[in-house]
């Protein structure tokens, strides 16, 4: 009789805590090995200079693995590393083992994972997957998928009314573990984009510098007592949670975040601020469980509303955006702090992507990819899903979202500290210079004009 061993693939849940992963591998008792596979074509610049992996967002992602791994290495578990096609990887461990191979992996989030889960299965693997990203299971929204909600407010409202859906289970005992013993052979060493990268975004990658941050942000700064105040700023201290990073790798589980801001409130009470957090993880979850329903729609032009948009290739216009020198310096000042960072505030990212649609006129996807190329807390459903929802394309019930872009400034950045963060050529200059200048009334003469301006706001005296 063939030995079995148990091979547990890491993707985006680089943690141990709630992980079902490792508990399959406790409750199954057979030797495990676990492994994380960095795919080759994500190094690889496209036809649009582009690849997935920006130096900030390399770097988090480095930090994580380097994290998890000294976190394995204190319990004796082995974690091999790799570079090249998933399948092609697995295939390889499975003559190198010489014998049966349960494999466990998280369910796929987006269509190209699904590929790889199905191309595994075609080499005679044992494949087990469970779900790690969301905060329910595919058989707790099992009913929903059949009839999914064409609007979040309508998938919100059905969830809040199901509160066992919010459960955790036990985190694995994984010192309970029969650990592979055996080396794997680890592929050639990976060359990291940026690697000496310094980011400056204040946070680092891993699951313990995230829940060390959760802690800071919820319990000793309490920064989460004004969230829902604070959150549409672009810049200052706490204004947002920043969780998304860890979220996005799953160095952090939606679970154990949702938990711990129960726990607040049960501590201090449910505030409008506390509820708010909890709801943009359900906004989360909604893009999360779209993109399983509507899959390579997702990607399309024309999204899953199927509606016909029109897109220029402008080139030059492209090559402004590349280059941060779109001449408004709102946008600008947005493309260097996310090139330098890999982060930028979630409402300065909505008017970069309402200008790159809707004054650029550029393909909605294209924005997309750009975002995927640099953000560290990448999110495949929620950047698609967010982008294709200001394209008029997405689940919005209005055919088009865009931003008054001076308008939005002139709310949210009125003392210009985040223009002047990343764009110090107008340090000297006012507010309503800066309105006047995107809006190409007056030109700044410290300033590229704008390629494409936006409509004027005047401040009301």
């Amino acid at each position: 009789m063939q030995k079995t061993t148990q091979v547990l693939w890491l993707r985006n849940d680089l943690r141990l805590h709630d992980h079902e992963g490792f508990r399959l591998a406790v409750e199954h008792g057979a030797p495990l090995a676990v492994i994380y596979i960095l795919p080759e074509h994500w190094l690889n610049t496209d036809d649009d200079g582009m690849s997935r992996l920006g130096s900030a967002k390399a770097h988090f992602l480095r930090a994580s693995l380097i994290d998890l791994h000294r976190q394995l290495e204190d319990q004796t578990i082995n974690f091999n590393m790799y570079h090249g096609h998933p399948v092609d990887i697995i295939t390889r461990l499975r003559d190198e083992l010489c014998g049966d191979i349960r494999l466990l992996t998280s369910d796929a989030q987006a269509p190209e994972e699904q590929e790889w889960l199905e191309a595994v299965k075609e080499y005679d693997i044992d494949l087990v997957t469970y779900e790690s990203q969301t905060l329910f299971s595919q058989a707790q929204m099992a009913t929903l998928l059949n009839d999914f909600p064409a609007s979040f407010s309508k998938f919100r409202k059905t969830v809040e009314k199901r509160p066992e859906l919010f459960y955790i289970p036990e985190s694995a005992e994984t010192t309970r573990l029969h650990i592979h013993e055996q080396p794997l052979r680890t592929s050639a060493s990976i060359s990291w984009p940026g690697s000496e990268y310094a980011v400056s975004l204040g946070c680092h990658g891993g699951e313990r510098p995230g829940i060390e941050w959760l802690s800071r942000y919820v319990w000793d700064d309490k920064a989460i007592t004004h969230y829902k105040e604070t959150r549409n700023a672009l810049t200052g201290e706490n204004f947002s949670s920043r969780l998304s990073p860890w979220l996005a790798w799953g160095c952090l589980s939606p679970r154990y975040i949702w938990h711990e801001i129960l726990k607040f409130e049960a501590s201090y009470g449910e505030t409008e601020h506390t509820y708010w957090l909890r709801f943009e993880l359900l906004w989360r979850e909604y893009f999360h469980w779209s993109m399983r329903v509507h899959g390579d729609r997702l990607f399309a032009r024309s999204g899953i509303q199927r509606k016909k948009i029109e897109a220029s290739d402008n080139s030059v216009h492209w090559q402004a955006w590349c280059n941060a020198s779109t001449g408004v310096p709102m946008i600008d000042a947005g493309l260097r702090e996310l090139r330098h960072t890999g982060f930028v505030s979630n409402r300065l990212r909505q008017n970069m992507a309402s200008y790159f649609i809707h004054q650029l006129k550029l393909d909605w996807r294209l924005g997309a990819r750009w975002f995927e190329m640099y953000l560290c807390d990448f999110d495949v459903a929620s950047n698609y899903g967010n982008w294709a929802y200001l394209a008029g394309v997405g689940h919005d019930p209005r055919p088009v979202r865009e931003f008054n872009l001076n308008k939005q400034l002139h709310q949210y950045d009125p003392e210009l500290s985040h223009i002047r963060r990343w764009c110090p050529e107008i340090e000297e200059n006012s507010l309503q210079d800066v309105l006047d200048h995107q809006a190409g009334r007056k030109l700044l003469a410290s300033f590229p004009p704008p390629v494409v301006t936006v409509p004027a706001f005047d401040i009301k005296s």
